[in-house]
């Protein structure tokens, strides 16, 4: 099968542009390489991959990139709620227009699976608790999480049978590493002996490795499967996930009574498990993994380039290459 892969040099998208490729696939990647082509290294000279440089928000970049492809996985956008909120507008020009013209697209050119990685952030607050299935009531709190469910709304209008999956927080190592995520922040400061920091800790939140997360969507390519899905490992307080680092690198907890993210919801992700999908890896395989894979980067943690929100704060040169290239399309 060719697929194309928006975002494949990410964080989520690195990972799973190898599980493609191993699973034979062909996969043209389109990516604006904000970041550079470090994570794909070691893999840029398979026959079977392909790299477009280009901005999602240009629909002749896309439209060319949709050439003889039978699925598209669309992960590209401008991830984070602080890295949204730094331009709303190039944040709904990114996480909605393109999205909704890349939908529209893959329907006008007869594309046979359309699969988009959406976030449990679209649930905000449920101050119940229950359990939050996918026809659920959503709520979202930020302008991420409100682009994400416009794009849902869009894709459901424009594709016939798309596959929306909802990812919870992400953790775990990545060719491309990120530590401006809650667990592997915590398991950072925790292995370089810094006090670990909890603003509030009641909070719900469903966690999800990057690896399983890379696997839902190639189980979703490999059974051509429809419908919207919760994807996720473990709901946990975040005093709870603290305190699992904790067990496992010995570290001090300090709490806060501040609330930065005020997010809060419990997800079941039974309806995709129901199809044989289970997430495994948990924080002690991170853990692992950080000690084994990647302790340089874990030694740097707080270097820009692991961070998207400080990444696009700190360099003008990025934020216009993200923001501003390539047209605004309109319907």
């Amino acid at each position: 099968m060719k697929i194309l892969l928006t975002g494949g040099s990410g964080y989520l998208g690195s990972i799973l542009t190898r599980k493609l490729l191993a699973n034979g696939h062909h996969v043209r990647i389109l990516d604006n390489f904000l970041f550079g082509k470090e994570s794909l290294k070691e893999i840029q000279n398979n026959k079977k991959l392909e790299l477009v440089t280009g901005d999602i928000r240009d629909l002749s970049i896309v439209g060319k990139s949709l050439k003889n492809i039978d699925s598209v996985i669309h992960l590209a956008s401008i991830v984070g709620t602080q890295s949204a909120e730094l331009d709303p507008k190039a944040s709904t020009e990114v996480n909605f227009m393109a999205t909704r013209n890349i939908a529209e697209l893959c329907k006008i050119y007869k594309i046979k699976q359309f699969i988009f990685a959406s976030t449990c952030s679209v649930y905000g607050a449920q101050p119940d608790h229950q359990l939050i299935a996918e026809n659920s009531e959503v709520n979202p709190l930020d302008s991420y999480g409100l682009s994400k469910f416009q794009s849902e709304r869009a894709i459901l209008q424009a594709y016939d049978y798309p596959t929306i999956l909802r990812l919870g927080t992400l953790f775990g190592a990545s060719h491309r590493m990120r530590f401006d995520l809650a667990i592997n922040l915590f398991i950072a400061q925790a292995m370089n002996k810094e006090k670990i920091t909890v603003f509030g800790g009641d909070q719900w939140r469903p966690f999800l490795h990057v690896d399983d997360a890379a696997e839902a969507f190639s189980f979703a390519v490999e059974k051509q499967m429809e419908g919207t899905y919760n994807v996720i490992w473990k709901n946990l307080t975040i005093n709870q996930m603290a305190k699992d680092v904790k067990k496992l690198i010995p570290t001090q907890i300090n709490l806060s009574k501040d609330i930065v993210d005020k997010r809060d919801y419990r997800v079941n992700g039974g309806k995709l498990e129901k199809f044989g999908y289970k997430a495994k890896k948990d924080i002690a395989f991170a853990a692992k993994e950080f000690k084994s894979k990647i302790l340089e980067d874990v030694k740097n943690y707080k270097q820009d380039k692991y961070s998207n929100y400080k990444s696009f704060f700190n360099s003008k040169t990025i934020q216009r290459k993200v923001y501003t290239q390539g047209p605004i399309f309109k319907k």
